[in-house]
């Protein structure tokens, strides 16, 4: 009794052995269960962000102007030459006089194309200063920017918007200045230089 156990104890453990061994070599030589890294690049989009892209500089917007027009710059006088935006799209205004005609300019800031131009005969005199049909002498844009930007220490010409209009049959100049989350509004006497009208409040004002 006692070998028939020993011989039946003695089996299942050759059996058990070889079990084990069949369930090692089942695996295929080489491989593993380690995920292999991914070592492709990302193809690229292709597509630029324009901030990345070169701006061409406000000389060269000029220039563009000033070819287009058939003029030099020793003919013109600049009232506005600056980078800003229309419609959230970046683009440099750029106005001039040429005698008494006023000649203005989109251009594009990237590839330097003219978005849009018109040119306008005014009463406009290279001194700045500007003659109505009576004859009366306005100060003109820029003598009238710098008395509106002398209220708003700090501002400059780039937050200030004006234009000759008329109130009351009296010709004034109408604008804004946006500055330091504040908007200023204001008329000035195109003739006498004095401040007519002024108000100023918060942008942000709800």
């Amino acid at each position: 009794m006692k070998k028939i156990l020993f011989t039946i104890l003695m089996v299942s453990v050759l059996v058990i052995s070889v079990t084990g061994c069949v369930n090692t070599d089942d695996k295929a030589p080489g491989t593993s269960d380690e995920a292999v890294p991914h070592t492709g690049s990302e193809p690229s989009s292709g597509n630029e962000n324009p901030s990345s892209m070169g701006v061409i500089s406000l000389d060269r917007a000029k220039e563009i102007a000033l070819d287009h027009a058939g003029l030099a710059e020793t003919d013109v006088t600049f009232v506005n030459a600056k980078l800003d935006t229309d419609d959230g799209k970046p683009e440099y205004e750029i106005e001039f006089y040429s005698g008494n005609t006023e000649y203005d300019y989109d251009i594009d800031p990237y590839t330097g194309d003219i978005l849009s131009y018109d040119s306008d005969v005014e009463n406009y005199s290279a001194s700045g200063s500007v003659q109505s049909d009576n004859k009366i002498t306005y100060i003109g844009e820029e003598k009238a920017k710098s008395i509106a930007l002398a209220k708003v220490p700090g501002a400059t010409e780039s937050d200030i918007r004006l234009a000759l209009d008329s109130d009351d049959g009296n010709a004034v100049y109408e604008g804004s200045i946006l500055f330091d989350d504040m908007e200023y509004e204001f008329e000035i006497d195109a003739a006498a230089g004095t401040i007519v009208d002024w108000s100023a409040e918060p942008i942000n004002d709800d």
